[in-house]
């Protein structure tokens, strides 16, 4: 998958985790049309952007354009595929969903561990039965059909209020808590204190700057709520992210440290 798929999907992701999670903490949220949350308009799919999308593989069955704010194509995953959050779109007909009987369905996904399953087997929901499965499961497939994950670039993505996880490569536990233990983050660690800073500092950002707001920081915590090394920034108009290494205790840099790449992880 390449870094400049995963880094637009991220970005719009972390920002859905952000205003979610502001609305839970009592933060403000701008109002968008009939009171809804105000929309993120994406950055247009310029020639400059179009030309840095990298190729389709040979002989790809089915192209789909990326989710979110995404520009590029991707070849479509088939029926049984592992797929979640951050890879490329289910084909035509399909839907990813954690497997049968997954007791974190959130940490499948954002991990890439669920499946492409048909979609023709779901019956309206006027006539569906109560929801099969963890209250999670049922959540997190609305995540996936929700209108902040379809693929319009330029156009309007207005919020469902559903958590969106911010980071791909650890922080689904954190994530599944952030309504619901609020404070229990903030007795796990530093790095859990700046995040919660982050996010009302964000939300408000967002407000102020409007559709000038496209670029923005997350701490990137691990379990314990102590920073992970690496530390990025992120962006909602294609820019190239930059990353830098820290501290776990702190998250103060690393002095006379450089940049690293995004597809590196530090020393």
């Amino acid at each position: 998958m390449s870094g400049l798929y995963v880094r637009r999907h991220v970005a719009v992701a972390a920002l859905c985790c952000v205003l979610a999670a502001a609305v839970s903490l009592g933060s403000p949220v701008p109002a968008g049309p009939a009171g809804g949350p105000e929309p993120i308009r994406c950055a247009p799919c310029t020639p400059e952007r179009l030309s840095q999308c990298p190729a389709v593989a040979h002989g790809c069955e089915e192209t789909l354009r990326e989710p979110g704010c995404g520009c590029c194509l991707a070849c479509a995953l088939r029926a049984g595929e592992p797929c979640g959050f951050y890879t490329a779109p289910c084909g035509s007909g399909l839907k990813c969903t954690p497997r049968p009987g997954d007791a974190r369905p959130l940490h499948s996904l954002t991990r890439g561990q669920a499946a492409c399953a048909p979609r023709s087997g779901a019956r309206p929901a006027a006539q569906s039965p109560e929801p099969q499965g963890t209250p999670d499961q049922a959540e997190t497939e609305a995540e996936m059909e929700s209108p902040a994950a379809s693929s319009d670039p330029g156009s309007t993505h207005y919020l469902s209020g559903h958590n969106k996880p911010y980071d791909p490569h650890g922080a689904a536990d954190e994530q599944e808590s952030m309504n619901a233990k609020p404070k229990k983050m903030i007795e796990q660690g530093p790095c859990h204190i700046e995040l919660l800073r982050a996010l009302e500092k964000i939300a408000k950002s967002q407000q102020r700057l409007g559709d000038k707001f496209t670029r923005f920081y997350l701490p990137n915590c691990d379990k314990n709520g102590l920073y992970k090394a690496k530390q990025c920034d992120s962006s909602l108009d294609g820019q190239r992210s930059r990353c830098w290494c820290v501290s776990s205790w702190n998250g103060k840099r690393i002095l006379g440290s450089a940049d690293v790449p995004e597809d590196e992880e530090c020393p």
